[in-house]
């Protein structure tokens, strides 16, 4: 039994289109060249972003309190994520709050420039300080590799010699 209303026969028109968008390829996608999805501001006219206050008030509040946290903890430990990363948390609640305040989305352009700026400040020399592995020995590698498989006909002739004894 089917059912035959009006809102069953919209639910089936709409999942024909989906359905025809699918197989045919045309459905849009987001890819990482197209960084469009977040200009938000653009999208809803409504909400005003007060872009002056928000890098005013970042710059004078949220970074403020992180540069006074940053400095008690030490520049010998700025590349230590359990020294940073409470103060950093703090700082990027404090900008989200921040924009939500000035009626701007998060994230948004001066938002990410205000992190470049932190990020050139304390961690641009911060690497990774784990040193990469390193590929064993070619002669080890051909060992490991020879041994197990040169057992496998020893082991293939041990089990019928078996299976002939036990007969």
């Amino acid at each position: 039994m089917k059912p035959d209303n009006e809102t069953f026969s919209l639910y089936r028109e709409e999942k024909s289109q989906i359905e025809d968008e699918l197989l045919n390829n045309q459905t849009s996608v987001i890819t990482e060249d197209d960084e469009n999805f977040q200009d938000q501001e653009n999208e809803f006219l409504g909400r005003r972003c007060h872009r002056d206050l928000l890098v005013q008030y970042s710059y004078g509040l949220c970074a403020a309190n992180f540069h006074k946290e940053m400095f008690s903890v030490g520049p010998e430990k700025w590349c230590v994520l359990e020294h940073i990363i409470r103060p950093y948390n703090i700082m990027t609640m404090c900008l989200e709050m921040l924009s939500n305040s000035v009626g701007c989305y998060y994230p948004n352009p001066d938002i990410q420039d205000f992190f470049i700026q932190i990020h050139s400040d304390y961690f641009q020399n911060c690497s990774m300080d784990e040193l990469l592995p390193v590929d064993a020995p070619q002669g080890l590698v051909i060992a490991l590799t020879l041994i197990p498989v040169s057992l496998i006909p020893a082991l293939v002739y041990l089990v019928v010699w078996k299976s002939n004894v036990q007969e």
